[in-house]
């Protein structure tokens, strides 16, 4: 059995480490107010945007726009956003796990499948894996911005105007609790309209012309996609580690306990076998 002092240093450290456990919980609880609002508010702008355009896209005579165009998908782009830290759980490795499913299933649909990767962790793991990256790009820590999500968004649409790929994916994760955060694939280019949706009732008039909607509208819904996505990465990235802070933090209560008992019972034994050196000791000099 373990001596007493190790007993004791194990104790120590595992007070240690449930105090910092504690701590970066209620600091991604906090944090996790505003990320989750911010994603919940941003979802049904993200939603009328997508209809508006569906149906400016449907009701258009113009079909040839470039970003609408679609192609045969020699080689294709897949966006994947996860987090620079780590102390989450298995936040990155289910999106990881995903990104590598969806390339294994489209194997023979793709000629080549290009990463283009939005988190260190997803960089750091990548990296060291015979897969092609396309573009990295450190997750921001702090604030997720627009201007970061239109800098991304604009350049894989220059890759794909240019032809060097012929579709784009984006694999992120869906916000649903600190608990259950849902890795969700969309097809972010070619640009699809809605498949579901009535055109009722009369046209309108626009000013300005179809066209020159869809050329506004078309790069600012990819830009939306992409800031969107950013949105609900940063709250499941702080609601994964706010669930995997107080799961540590409950393990390591338990740890304590657990050494606490063992400290007891290794001190009752040190005492009973001095006792007894003691009784012997006392008997000897009896004879």
């Amino acid at each position: 059995m373990a001596t007493l002092r190790v007993i004791r240093r194990k104790i120590t450290s595992a007070k240690k480490i449930q105090q910092i456990t504690r701590a970066m919980y209620m600091v991604s609880a906090a944090k996790l107010r505003r990320a989750q609002a911010e994603a919940e508010a941003a979802r049904p702008y993200a939603a009328a945007l997508d209809d508006v355009i569906s149906r400016v896209i449907l009701r258009s005579e113009r079909k040839d726009h470039p970003l609408l165009a679609p192609r045969k998908e020699n080689n294709a782009e897949l966006l994947l956003m996860c987090s620079d830290r780590g102390l989450c759980g298995a936040f990155n490795d289910n999106l990881m796990r995903s990104a590598s499913l969806f390339m294994e299933e489209n194997k023979d649909t793709f000629a080549s499948v290009s990463l283009v990767l939005l988190g260190k962790k997803a960089i750091d793991h990548y990296k060291r894996r015979p897969v092609k990256i396309a573009k990295a790009y450190n997750n921001p820590q702090k604030e997720v911005s627009f201007e970061k999500a239109k800098t991304i968004a604009d350049e894989l649409m220059t890759r794909f105007l240019a032809g060097g790929t012929d579709s784009v994916y984006l694999l992120y994760p869906m916000f649903h609790s600190p608990v259950v955060q849902k890795p969700t694939i969309i097809n972010l280019l070619p640009i699809q309209p809605k498949a579901k949706i009535q055109l009722v009732g009369p046209d309108y008039i626009y000013e300005p012309s179809q066209a020159t909607l869809l050329d506004l509208l078309l790069p600012y819904q990819i830009r939306m996609q992409v800031f969107h996505a950013m949105l609900e990465t940063r709250a499941s990235e702080l609601g994964a580690r706010m669930s995997a802070m107080d799961l540590a933090t409950e393990n390591s209560k338990d740890m304590i306990q657990n050494l606490t008992l063992k400290m007891n019972r290794a001190r009752q034994e040190s005492i009973t076998k001095e006792l007894l050196d003691i009784v012997t000791g006392t008997e000897a000099l009896k004879k």
